[in-house]
């Protein structure tokens, strides 16, 4: 699984969106604004919702890292019985050590201790990777609404992510007034993070594809 960090948040966010235009709000303005944009990034770090969110994920990366350093007595184990192995086989050639009655089921043991070991340090990392998607994924579920909302009492039809474009005219940047909406509403200033099973995020790509 590829590592999705907080930062790359607008890679999971649209970078631009079409909006349906709110009619008054074309009249009032007497023209159509074609497009607005927003910095989804300063979304993130300014917001008491984004803030929470990067709060509860390091809260879960810090129990994540305590178990992987639980793991670390079997890693050390291991690589000191990798050494053994080695030392006392080093004048065996691999068919010799395969058959050998004792360094063959040795070097068997210690083959499945070293998948298992893998197995697991992998798992808490999909964990973290797993949680972090799903909290960037419910995050947009609450921005994006109010983005279009704005957009539309701007009578804008698109919605461009600010960091991917060359210039934007303050008037045009609705990135503020999306962040005082998200912070007044106490509904929208708190984030539901909880760490998340990497097999949950691997199912969804074949629950999607069903």
């Amino acid at each position: 699984m590829r590592l999705l960090s907080i930062v790359s948040v607008a890679a999971v966010m649209a970078v631009a969106f079409a909006v349906a235009p709110d009619a008054s709000a074309q009249r009032n303005r007497g023209q159509s604004t074609t497009a607005v944009a927003v910095n989804y990034q300063r979304i993130l770090e300014e917001t008491a919702l984004g803030r929470d969110m990067t709060v509860k994920l390091q809260q879960v990366g810090q129990q994540i890292g305590t178990e992987a350093q639980g793991l670390q007595p079997e890693g050390q184990s291991i690589e000191q019985e990798r050494q053994r192995l080695a030392t006392a086989t080093r004048n065996l050639n691999p068919d010799q050590v395969r058959n050998h009655a004792t360094f063959g089921p040795q070097y068997q043991a210690l083959a499945q201790r070293l998948q298992q070991y893998q197995a697991r340090t992998q798992s808490l990392q999909g964990d973290m990777e797993c949680t972090r998607l799903i909290s960037l994924r419910d995050f947009d579920r609450i921005v994006s609404p109010i983005i279009r909302s704005t957009a539309q009492s701007r009578g804008a039809g698109v919605v461009l992510n600010a960091s991917e474009v060359n210039f934007v005219a303050p008037e045009f940047d609705i990135t503020n007034a999306v962040i005082q909406q998200l912070d007044q509403n106490q509904a929208t200033r708190t984030a539901n993070v909880a760490r998340r099973p990497v097999a949950e995020c691997q199912a969804q790509p074949a629950a999607a594809a069903q």
